[in-house]
């Protein structure tokens, strides 16, 4: 079995009715769409005129716009925008994180927290190894207050600083 013929040389095997027929089809499913477009584009502004009328403030946003670092057109490079003056930000030669940040909070000492405390608490009172999952359930259940959906993998991380719990297995747990 030979090649399937692609382009100009699969086109030469037709007849002159087969290209009108397939001509036809293609114009009209172009119709069919340009005619959905403009349905689809008459609800779009139906709906923006409703969030208009309730508050919404109109047009909303279609995108998160151009990335960072791409220049607009008929902007030279190296030229800044408005707004941004000479030597403001981090410079060349600056590395990125130096300089004043958020203060935020110190650390304390690894392994000493009120999670740490109550991971602590938990193994305890087993007797045998626990796996993660379970860990974090004891957790919540003996009190510890949090609304992560993830809590089990903060457990995990947790584990990780402890130096007084061991690993017993592939995600079980147990206190040296």
């Amino acid at each position: 079995m030979g090649r399937r013929k692609r382009g100009w040389k699969a086109a030469s095997g037709l007849s002159l009715a087969d290209l009108r027929r397939m001509l036809e089809e293609k114009e009209g499913q172009l119709s069919g769409l340009a005619e959905r477009r403009d349905e689809l584009a008459a609800q779009l502004a139906e709906v923006e005129a409703e969030l208009a009328a309730a508050g919404g403030g109109g047009a909303m946003r279609r995108g998160p716009g151009r990335p960072p670092g791409k220049r607009g057109p008929g902007r030279p490079p190296g030229k800044r925008g408005p707004g941004r003056p000479k030597g403001s930000g981090r410079g060349p030669g600056r590395p990125k994180g130096s300089g004043k940040g958020k203060p935020g909070r110190k650390p304390g000492p690894k392994g000493q927290s009120e999670l740490h405390n109550a991971i602590r608490a938990v193994l305890k009172g087993s007797s045998e190894p626990m796996k993660l999952a379970d860990i974090a359930v004891a957790v919540k259940k003996n009190g510890y207050a949090t609304k992560s959906k993830h809590f089990p993998m903060i457990v995990g991380m947790r584990l990780t600083e402890m130096a007084d719990a061991k690993k017993a297995g592939r995600g079980l747990y147990t206190m040296k």
